[in-house]
Protein backbone atom coordinates (compact mmCIF):
# COMPACT_ATOMS: atom_id res chain seq x y z
CA UNK A 1 0.00 0.00 0.00
CA UNK A 2 1.35 3.39 -0.89
CA UNK A 3 0.49 6.81 0.82
CA UNK A 4 0.45 10.27 -0.32
CA UNK A 5 0.23 13.25 1.61
CA UNK A 6 -1.30 15.95 0.26
CA UNK A 7 0.29 19.12 2.36
CA UNK A 8 -0.80 22.67 2.16
CA UNK A 9 1.31 25.26 0.33
CA UNK A 10 2.28 27.05 2.78
CA UNK A 11 3.94 24.19 5.01
CA UNK A 12 5.63 22.98 1.72
CA UNK A 13 7.18 26.44 1.60
CA UNK A 14 8.03 26.87 5.20
CA UNK A 15 9.95 22.93 4.59
CA UNK A 16 11.52 23.63 1.09
CA UNK A 17 12.92 27.44 1.43
CA UNK A 18 14.44 28.67 4.76
CA UNK A 19 12.84 29.67 7.48
CA UNK A 20 13.26 33.95 7.43
CA UNK A 21 11.83 33.84 3.49
CA UNK A 22 9.14 31.80 4.40
CA UNK A 23 8.53 34.25 7.19
CA UNK A 24 8.64 37.17 4.60
CA UNK A 25 6.34 35.74 2.20
CA UNK A 26 3.97 35.07 4.50
CA UNK A 27 3.63 38.62 5.64
CA UNK A 28 4.97 40.54 3.29
CA UNK A 29 1.07 40.26 1.52
CA UNK A 30 -0.97 41.36 5.14
CA UNK A 31 1.50 44.47 5.27
CA UNK A 32 0.33 45.69 1.96
CA UNK A 33 -3.07 45.06 2.44
CA UNK A 34 -3.12 47.01 5.78
CA UNK A 35 -1.31 50.39 4.79
CA UNK A 36 -3.87 53.43 4.85
CA UNK A 37 -4.66 55.95 2.34
CA UNK A 38 -4.17 59.57 3.01
CA UNK A 39 -6.82 61.95 3.74
CA UNK A 40 -6.77 65.16 2.74
CA UNK A 41 -6.95 67.80 5.15
CA UNK A 42 -7.59 71.47 5.00
CA UNK A 43 -4.60 73.92 4.34
CA UNK A 44 -4.30 76.33 7.58
CA UNK A 45 -1.77 79.23 6.30
CA UNK A 46 -0.77 81.96 8.53
CA UNK A 47 0.42 85.53 6.52
CA UNK A 48 2.26 88.12 6.85
CA UNK A 49 1.70 90.99 4.51
CA UNK A 50 3.55 94.29 3.74
CA UNK A 51 1.91 97.28 2.19
CA UNK A 52 2.63 100.69 0.62
CA UNK A 53 -0.80 102.33 -0.35
CA UNK A 54 -1.45 106.00 -1.84
CA UNK A 55 -4.71 107.55 -2.22
CA UNK A 56 -7.48 110.06 -0.63
CA UNK A 57 -8.21 113.93 0.09
CA UNK A 58 -5.51 115.65 0.97
CA UNK A 59 -5.38 116.50 4.99
CA UNK A 60 -2.43 118.53 5.70
CA UNK A 61 0.60 120.24 3.31
CA UNK A 62 3.40 121.29 5.23
CA UNK A 63 6.16 124.03 3.19
CA UNK A 64 9.73 123.17 3.78
CA UNK A 65 12.83 125.59 3.78
CA UNK A 66 13.85 123.79 0.92
CA UNK A 67 10.72 124.70 -1.18
CA UNK A 68 9.40 121.04 -1.00
CA UNK A 69 5.61 120.36 0.18
CA UNK A 70 4.90 116.85 0.95
CA UNK A 71 1.31 116.48 1.20
CA UNK A 72 -0.29 114.33 4.04
CA UNK A 73 -3.21 112.32 2.79
CA UNK A 74 -5.82 110.37 4.20
CA UNK A 75 -5.28 106.66 1.94
CA UNK A 76 -1.74 107.39 2.16
CA UNK A 77 1.04 105.15 4.60
CA UNK A 78 2.77 102.15 4.86
CA UNK A 79 1.28 98.72 6.58
CA UNK A 80 1.72 95.51 8.23
CA UNK A 81 -0.67 92.99 8.50
CA UNK A 82 -0.78 89.70 10.06
CA UNK A 83 -3.65 86.56 10.14
CA UNK A 84 -4.44 83.30 8.76
CA UNK A 85 -5.92 82.05 5.37
CA UNK A 86 -7.97 79.19 5.71
CA UNK A 87 -9.25 77.02 1.98
CA UNK A 88 -12.70 76.78 2.98
CA UNK A 89 -13.56 74.57 -0.40
CA UNK A 90 -11.95 72.94 -2.91
CA UNK A 91 -13.16 72.22 -6.46
CA UNK A 92 -10.41 70.08 -8.20
CA UNK A 93 -7.93 72.44 -8.71
CA UNK A 94 -9.81 75.27 -8.24
CA UNK A 95 -10.40 76.63 -4.27
CA UNK A 96 -12.20 78.76 -2.31
CA UNK A 97 -10.36 80.48 0.73
CA UNK A 98 -11.30 82.83 3.68
CA UNK A 99 -9.00 84.80 4.64
CA UNK A 100 -8.89 87.29 8.11
CA UNK A 101 -5.91 89.59 9.44
CA UNK A 102 -5.53 92.72 11.69
CA UNK A 103 -2.02 95.13 11.37
CA UNK A 104 -0.93 98.59 11.27
CA UNK A 105 -0.71 101.29 8.88
CA UNK A 106 1.76 104.40 9.53
CA UNK A 107 1.85 107.67 7.64
CA UNK A 108 4.49 110.35 8.76
CA UNK A 109 6.37 113.70 7.60
CA UNK A 110 10.07 114.04 6.80
CA UNK A 111 12.10 115.24 9.41
CA UNK A 112 11.44 119.24 10.64
CA UNK A 113 13.22 120.77 13.45
CA UNK A 114 9.98 122.65 14.33
CA UNK A 115 7.04 119.79 13.26
CA UNK A 116 5.74 116.52 14.13
CA UNK A 117 2.91 114.50 12.29
CA UNK A 118 1.81 111.06 13.19
CA UNK A 119 -0.98 109.19 12.11
CA UNK A 120 -1.34 105.27 13.08
CA UNK A 121 -4.54 103.11 12.63
CA UNK A 122 -5.43 99.30 13.08
CA UNK A 123 -7.01 97.52 9.95
CA UNK A 124 -8.96 94.85 10.60
CA UNK A 125 -10.08 93.01 7.63
CA UNK A 126 -12.17 89.92 6.48
CA UNK A 127 -11.93 88.35 2.99
CA UNK A 128 -13.06 85.97 0.79
CA UNK A 129 -10.81 84.75 -2.31
CA UNK A 130 -11.10 82.67 -5.53
CA UNK A 131 -8.15 80.48 -6.07
CA UNK A 132 -7.20 79.37 -9.86
CA UNK A 133 -4.90 76.77 -10.42
CA UNK A 134 -2.41 78.91 -11.80
CA UNK A 135 -1.83 80.91 -8.74
CA UNK A 136 -4.31 83.83 -8.92
CA UNK A 137 -6.23 84.94 -6.32
CA UNK A 138 -9.21 87.61 -6.85
CA UNK A 139 -11.32 88.69 -4.19
CA UNK A 140 -12.57 90.92 -1.98
CA UNK A 141 -13.97 91.59 1.49
CA UNK A 142 -14.96 94.07 4.37
CA UNK A 143 -12.16 96.28 6.41
CA UNK A 144 -12.41 98.86 9.07
CA UNK A 145 -9.55 101.07 10.57
CA UNK A 146 -9.81 101.09 14.63
CA UNK A 147 -8.02 103.28 16.66
CA UNK A 148 -7.54 105.57 13.91
CA UNK A 149 -5.89 108.94 14.53
CA UNK A 150 -3.69 111.96 13.30
CA UNK A 151 -1.67 113.48 15.85
CA UNK A 152 0.47 116.83 15.28
CA UNK A 153 2.79 118.78 17.43
CA UNK A 154 5.16 121.71 16.50
CA UNK A 155 4.97 125.16 15.90
CA UNK A 156 2.70 125.30 12.53
CA UNK A 157 0.59 123.15 14.14
CA UNK A 158 -0.82 121.31 17.48
CA UNK A 159 -4.09 119.21 17.24
CA UNK A 160 -5.64 115.54 17.74
CA UNK A 161 -7.91 114.20 15.34
CA UNK A 162 -9.80 110.67 16.26
CA UNK A 163 -11.96 109.13 13.51
CA UNK A 164 -14.94 106.65 13.89
CA UNK A 165 -14.74 102.93 13.05
CA UNK A 166 -16.57 102.89 9.86
CA UNK A 167 -16.78 99.85 7.63
CA UNK A 168 -15.16 100.01 4.43
CA UNK A 169 -14.72 97.14 1.14
CA UNK A 170 -11.72 96.06 -0.49
CA UNK A 171 -10.84 94.31 -3.90
CA UNK A 172 -7.47 92.42 -4.52
CA UNK A 173 -6.17 90.70 -7.06
CA UNK A 174 -3.09 88.22 -5.81
CA UNK A 175 -0.30 86.38 -8.04
CA UNK A 176 1.24 84.10 -5.93
CA UNK A 177 4.04 81.44 -6.18
CA UNK A 178 5.32 78.78 -3.81
CA UNK A 179 4.84 80.77 -0.49
CA UNK A 180 5.27 84.34 -1.63
CA UNK A 181 2.09 86.20 -3.31
CA UNK A 182 2.39 90.02 -4.96
CA UNK A 183 -1.28 91.69 -4.82
CA UNK A 184 -2.93 94.76 -6.22
CA UNK A 185 -5.43 96.08 -3.79
CA UNK A 186 -8.44 99.28 -3.96
CA UNK A 187 -9.80 99.87 -0.83
CA UNK A 188 -12.89 101.91 -0.83
CA UNK A 189 -13.01 103.60 3.12
CA UNK A 190 -14.21 107.14 4.49
CA UNK A 191 -13.29 108.92 7.87
CA UNK A 192 -15.35 110.63 10.13
CA UNK A 193 -14.66 112.52 13.04
CA UNK A 194 -15.83 111.08 15.81
CA UNK A 195 -16.26 114.94 17.71
CA UNK A 196 -18.70 117.86 16.69
CA UNK A 197 -16.47 118.41 13.42
CA UNK A 198 -18.35 118.14 10.00
CA UNK A 199 -17.30 116.41 6.85
CA UNK A 200 -16.26 113.24 6.33
CA UNK A 201 -12.60 112.54 4.58
CA UNK A 202 -12.27 110.16 1.47
CA UNK A 203 -9.32 107.84 2.55
CA UNK A 204 -9.96 105.53 -0.26
CA UNK A 205 -6.51 104.13 -1.77
CA UNK A 206 -4.52 101.78 -4.36
CA UNK A 207 -1.94 99.62 -2.76
CA UNK A 208 0.94 97.38 -3.95
CA UNK A 209 1.13 94.27 -1.23
CA UNK A 210 3.56 91.53 -0.66
CA UNK A 211 2.55 88.38 1.34
CA UNK A 212 4.50 85.72 2.80
CA UNK A 213 2.24 82.47 3.61
CA UNK A 214 3.84 80.41 7.04
CA UNK A 215 2.54 76.83 6.38
CA UNK A 216 2.36 74.64 9.64
CA UNK A 217 4.49 71.53 9.81
CA UNK A 218 2.98 68.09 9.07
CA UNK A 219 2.23 66.62 12.24
CA UNK A 220 4.29 63.46 12.72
Amino acid sequence: MQSRWVLPAATLLAILLPQGAARAQATAPAVHASAPSAAPTPRVRGIVRLVGEHGGDKVAELEYEDGSTPDVIAGGGVGLAVGVAVELARFGRQALDVQAALGAKYRTIPPATNQELRWLRFPAEALLFYRAPNGVRVGGGAVVHLRNRITANGEVVNDRVSFRNTPGFVVQAEYARQNVGVDLRYTALEYHPSDDRAGSLNASSVGLGFTFYLSPRAAR
